[in-house]
């Protein structure tokens, strides 16, 4: 049984840069939607709340095919509002400590297990890989493994968005542009190093289909790899 009990799932977005006109989180990889195997590796989360917006409807049903007990929020604003927004609106049915999960990443199950791990609050970094990353400006010596701080030029690490945080901490943001910026009002922060993969792109899907074979291939994709 994992240590957390909840995890919030933002997929409210359009995904207009996938060109699929239907949001991130349905994405097939590897003949599933993405959002299937995000919700394998959270199997025993006690609370999934996802955030729908941009056909939520479909969201929804997919989600149900797996979680018939997840809760949903609602981001009826999801065409003029940000993924900070739709964090908040999740968040505030929790009061304990979450994962913050983009409905477009893909993480391995090590990934999810050191982020729960971790002290709240804590970030998920990867090697910079992304076309667009908010990288990190990592401590040295007595700051050795915190975030001091996120930059916009590149850096040899970018935060992948997966988080582990409390309500509190998303709440006290609202007004603010990004995620990283409710995370900046807490810094320095723990990090820790994952391997993960983000879908925003028609490229991306495809190294993503690479990604989930390696996984698969190796085992480190924990159930999903035993089952596959």
């Amino acid at each position: 049984m994992s240590p957390m009990k909840s995890v919030v799932i933002c997929s409210a977005g359009v995904g207009s840069r996938l060109g699929l006109d239907k949001p991130k989180c349905l994405a097939e990889i590897e003949g599933r939607p993405l959002i299937h195997w995000q919700l394998d590796l959270l199997d025993d989360y006690e609370n999934i709340v996802v955030v729908v917006g941009f056909r939520a409807a479909d969201v929804m049903q997919t989600v149900r095919q797996k979680r018939t007990d997840a809760i949903f929020a609602v981001n009826h604003d999801y065409r003029t509002t940000n993924t900070l927004d739709s964090l908040i609106m999740g968040a505030s049915a929790l009061d304990g400590p979450f994962i913050s999960l983009d409905g477009d990443l893909l993480v391995t199950e090590s990934a999810l297990r050191a982020i729960e791990d971790a002290p709240c609050p804590a970030i998920g970094i990867k090697r910079t890989y992304s076309e667009e990353p908010v990288c990190v400006r990592l401590g040295e010596d007595v700051n050795r493994g915190l975030v001091l701080g996120f930059i916009r030029e590149p850096l040899a690490y970018e935060w992948t968005g997966l988080a582990k945080l409390h309500p509190d901490h998303v709440k006290a943001a609202k007004g603010s542009q990004y995620v990283f910026h409710a995370v900046e009002r807490l810094l320095p922060v723990p990090w820790v190093e994952i391997d993960c993969i983000e879908i925003d792109t028609n490229q991306d899907m495809q190294e993503a289909e690479v990604w989930m074979r390696d996984q698969l291939t190796s085992g480190s994709f924990g159930r999903i790899a035993v089952s596959a």
